[in-house]
């Protein structure tokens, strides 16, 4: 059930282009609950973020193929709840794509070192690559070091995405 309705709703985006749904992707689709209780929750984004219009759109797109198929609605049940949203501040990095909206903003990364041993590092993205022949790969620029007598970076640390462990966007105070 949860890959036709991820099927749907890769097909209304699809169908999207030139509209209010264009440039906006698929993150994450969960299916909880039984019968009259079902709910569907459709993370989606955009390369630049996506607007609570589009979310709304998006929703009646969705809930309108979705209740086209006779088939998928006597799985799901007549009386279902959708919600079609963007991952909020402070929610990890589910899929590659998400960095590049997140440059120049500040992360918070949990990654595994070249000891194998698992580290920290907080700064702003500084660059992402998604497509290079040695992986994909994000640029961080570290918070600056506030202790006595220590030059702060001047270098971005470069980190594959084979590496990263987790990624959380933060807010900058």
């Amino acid at each position: 059930m949860q890959e036709r309705i991820s099927n749907c709703v890769l097909q209304v985006i699809a169908e999207s282009d030139g509209t209010r749904g264009e440039g906006v992707y698929l993150i994450d689709l969960k299916v909880k609950g039984k019968g009259s209780s079902r709910k569907i929750e459709i993370l989606m984004d955009t390369d630049i973020g996506i607007r609570i219009h589009q979310c709304a759109w998006l929703s009646r797109r969705i809930r309108e193929k979705l209740e086209g198929d006779d088939e998928l609605l006597e799985l799901i049940g007549d009386n279902f709840d959708l919600m079609v949203s963007s991952p909020g501040l402070g929610e990890p990095i589910i899929i590659p794509r998400q960095y590049i909206r997140h440059i120049g903003k500040l992360l918070r990364v949990s990654y595994t070192d070249s000891l194998g041993e698992q580290a920290e590092l907080s700064g702003h993205l500084l660059d992402v690559s998604l497509f290079d022949e040695g992986g994909a790969r994000i640029i961080i620029m570290p918070d600056k070091e506030k202790k006595k007598g220590l030059a702060p970076k001047t270098e971005g640390v470069t980190l594959y995405l084979d590496q990263v462990i987790r990624a959380v966007p933060e807010a900058e105070l």
